[in-house]
This record gives structure tokens, C-alpha cells and sequence, in this order.
């Protein structure tokens, strides 16, 4: 198991992804409002959920307990900018692994499972 594909198309399509994911980090950190403790900051960052849906989605959940959890023990909340950099570092490495780890790995057991099965001749 390989984290950069080795299909040359999938690696230019892993590789504008990650590119689109810093240009998304780079946004989100160049906002004033960060600097503001503003939430409002965090809106660029939405570009990147979409593109890391489904595994994205249990980054962002584990994030909210994560800070609920903060809050209730020890009444600290962490501000705008760590919750940035963690919402891009979570968005960004389940969305990769998703999309150029397991779904390839998946795609690839599949076929597998599917030669094996739908095999014709008997003497292989």
C-alpha cells in the first residue's frame, strides 16, 4: 500500500488536491479575521469539507468533541486559529486517505474478488 498513487493520472489529481488544500490553508490563515478570534474565518475552509466528504465529516465531529470536551473540564477554548489549523490538518489528511488510499485499495480488492469469482477457466 502506496499514499501517492501510481497512476499518473491519479497522482496529478492527488497532487491538485493537495495543492487546492494549502491554497485553502493559505486563505484561511491571510483572513484578518483569524487575527480577530473571528469564526467567520473558518468559512474558506468549507471548499475542503466538501471535497474530503464522507471521512472529512467524522474530523469535523471529533473537532466539536473535542472542544466541547475542553470546554466542560477544563473551561478553556481554544481559539479561531488553532481550530483552523486543526480542521484543515483533519480535512486534509482523512479527505487524502479516503480518496487516494482506501478507495484505490478498495477499487483493487474489488477486482480481485471479482476475477476470482467470475473466473471461466477452471485449469487457472
Amino acid at each position: 500500500m502506496t499514499f501517492f498513487p501510481r497512476n499518473p493520472y491519479l497522482r496529478v489529481v492527488a497532487t491538485l488536491w493537495l495543492l487546492a488544500s494549502v491554497v485553502m490553508l493559505t486563505i484561511t490563515l491571510l483572513r484578518p479575521d483569524i487575527a480577530g478570534n473571528d469564526r467567520s474565518a473558518l468559512v474558506y475552509l468549507t471548499p475542503l469539507y466538501w471535497l474530503s466528504l464522507p471521512l472529512g465529516h467524522v474530523g469535523v465531529m471529533t473537532g466539536i468533541q473535542v472542544r466541547l470536551e475542553l470546554y466542560l473540564r477544563f473551561d478553556f477554548v481554544p481559539s479561531i486559529l488553532a481550530e483552523g489549523l486543526y480542521l484543515w490538518s483533519a480535512l486534509t489528511v482523512l479527505g487524502y486517505l479516503q480518496w487516494f488510499v482506501l478507495l484505490p485499495l478498495l477499487a483493487r480488492m474489488c477486482r480481485q474478488l471479482a476475477d476470482f469469482l467470475f473466473r471461466r477457466d477452471p485449469a487457472r
